[in-house]
């Protein structure tokens, strides 16, 4: 995961404002109307607490497969009093079994504050590290451990899950390896978000573009994008499945928005060549 320098320290600072993907799952739904939420790749939980509070109505089920961070999923769900949400321990992927989990740890000094926030356990992967040295510096893998995988086709059939309002997917590089065991039920899946890159963090990922053209062959398109503004182009993509009817109100809002963006940046510019630029103002 690569942090922007402004994200909170503490879980409770972090809930209190709200995410990108907070805003665009309520520019697509009414919180009243959601009843499935998959926060896959949970880490300590905070965005399923998040999703517990956002949609009250909603099912949370949180996937994680690091035994550490499943403690302290628990522990938040109690805390914040999340009665909504459920602990899934175990890995998304495209195969039920097990595989190898490349556990992260680390600390970057400017960014650590308070006891509440881990940044070291949330770039945990089921793929290896792409580099030799720490990712961004201070990001370390010095532990494997064997963790049981599991398709969130198969998790869907087996709990009577017909369909998904909002996947939020936070995996690390595995974002294939999951949507390849969600084929079944991608069709019925409303929204997607989900990390992205455009140059290799970890050995054999996906990157940016393979995952649009993976979506858009689902039948998804590309509503909405974030970006880190780091030089390794990480960010997150908002997809929306075009077969549900909320999709074009939400692609017709979210345009409009745009091109209201651009029409204000155009008069604005407009304006400075007409009138010059601003005279400083008396000392």
């Amino acid at each position: 995961m690569s942090l922007p320098p402004s994200r909170p320290a503490d879980i409770t600072a972090y809930l209190a404002a709200p995410t990108p993907a907070e805003t665009e799952f309520r520019c697509l739904f009414r919180p009243a109307a959601v009843r499935t939420v998959c926060d896959i790749g949970a880490c300590e939980g905070e965005d399923s607490v998040r999703f517990a509070r956002c949609f009250p109505r909603a099912r949370i089920f949180a996937f994680e497969p690091l035994p550490s961070n499943q403690a302290l999923v628990r522990a938040n769900f109690s805390r914040y009093a999340a009665a909504n949400a459920e602990l899934v321990p175990l890995a998304l992927s495209d195969r039920a079994g097990t595989a190898t989990f490349h556990v992260s740890s680390g600390r970057p000094p400017e960014l650590f504050a308070g006891q509440n926030w881990n940044y070291g356990n949330k770039s945990s992967s089921l793929l290896p590290a792409a580099g030799n040295g720490p990712m961004h510096g201070w990001i370390e893998f010095k532990e494997e451990i064997a963790v049981t995988t599991d398709t969130l086709d198969a998790f869907c059939a087996r709990r009577g899950i017909g369909r998904i309002d909002l996947i939020h997917l936070d995996v690390q590089g595995a974002e294939q390896l999951v949507l390849n065991g969600a084929t079944r039920m991608l069709p019925r899946t409303a929204g997607v978000w989900l990390e992205v890159a455009a140059v290799e963090l970890y050995r054999g990922q996906a990157l940016d573009r393979d995952l649009t053209r993976f979506m858009r062959a689902q039948g998804f398109a590309l509503g909405h994008t974030v970006s880190l503004g780091s030089d390794t182009g990480e960010g997150d993509h908002f997809y929306v499945n075009l077969r549900h009817p909320r999709a074009w109100l939400y692609l017709a809002r979210r345009r409009g928005a745009a091109a209201a963006r651009r029409a204000r940046m155009a008069a604005g510019r407009w304006k400075h060549r007409l009138l010059g630029p601003r005279p400083p103002s008396a000392p």
